[in-house]
């Protein structure tokens, strides 16, 4: 629902609506940052490459963007300057005025199974092309992430010891060998996914730890199965064994200035920004205003 125009600082919010969303909040913010739902609904361009179902936007990403009718040519470019759990936030080129950017701010609402949405739209004036488009972009957010809520899930453990991350290589199938990934697999029946994260590095690393808080949004996982990765913070609990790479070619340590350094598997790739903050708080996220 629109509010009235809020002046804050020098960028007036011509724009405030809130939605809500019958999903958790990382997986809401997830929808939020699918590639192809901002692309097709909020750039609506005719004729925009085709973008692989699940891929979702990292910062610093760019898309077309048409601010005539829907499916006119590009006119634009919008880019990511944010997209994490905590907020989604795109900028165009086209507002008036070089700042002008739309906010998604996902919040817990009720048990947690709920999603609160704020939409802020800050530019010194609306644009008429974008404000259409936002309800149909918002409602293909609702019901993706719905979607993607009720399906299998496969855990990740990001391990840090001394402000390093441990990443492993991927010895199988043929198609990601050569590859780094987080240790994790998927959440069996009747099994929380804490209880994932410390089986399978009992069963990968032969070490064990204890599941921490979650890290990063929920990533869709290619193809029909429907899952998606939610990775937890872990640590080796007193007197563990070092890891060893049970099933894998390799392990490594790295750090956050490292990250983008190895050929990440494309689902661990999609949380480098969330990662590199956990390794380095100051120069990661920052809450938004």
């Amino acid at each position: 629902m629109a509010r009235a125009v809020v002046v804050r600082g020098r960028m007036p919010v011509v724009l405030e609506r809130t939605f809500a969303v019958s999903a958790p909040l990382r997986t809401v913010a997830a929808a939020l940052r699918h590639t192809r739902t901002v692309a097709t609904n909020l750039g609506a361009v005719a004729g925009a490459p085709a973008v692989p179902a699940g891929e979702l936007l990292l910062a610093g990403d760019r898309f077309p963007v048409a601010t005539g009718s829907v499916g006119d040519v590009s006119a634009c470019e919008g880019t990511v300057s944010r997209a994490d759990e905590s907020a989604v936030e795109l900028r165009f080129d086209s507002f008036a005025g070089p700042s002008g950017r739309v906010r998604f701010m996902p919040r817990e609402w009720g048990s947690g199974v709920r999603t609160r949405c704020e939409v802020h739209l800050l530019a010194s004036e609306a644009p008429e092309w974008l404000l259409p488009r936002l309800d149909g972009y918002l409602e293909a957010v609702r019901g993706l992430a719905s979607e993607w809520s009720l399906g299998p899930v496969v855990v990740g453990a990001a391990l840090v010891e001394d402000g390093m991350l441990l990443a492993q290589q991927r010895r199988y199938p043929a198609v990601h060998a050569g590859g780094w990934e987080l240790p994790g697999g998927r959440v069996e029946p009747g099994e929380s996914e804490s209880e994932a994260v410390v089986r399978e590095c009992r069963e990968e690393l032969g070490t064990e730890v204890r599941a921490l808080e979650r890290v990063g949004t929920d990533v869709p996982l290619p193809g029909d199965s429907g899952m998606s990765l939610r990775v937890r913070l872990a640590c080796r609990v007193a007197g563990a064994r070092l890891p060893v790479p049970l099933e894998h070619r390799a392990l490594r340590w790295v750090g956050s200035s490292e990250l983008a350094e190895l050929p990440w598997l494309e689902a661990d790739r999609l949380l480098l920004d969330s990662l590199r903050a956990l390794l380095d708080p100051g120069s990661g996220k920052q809450d938004p205003k």
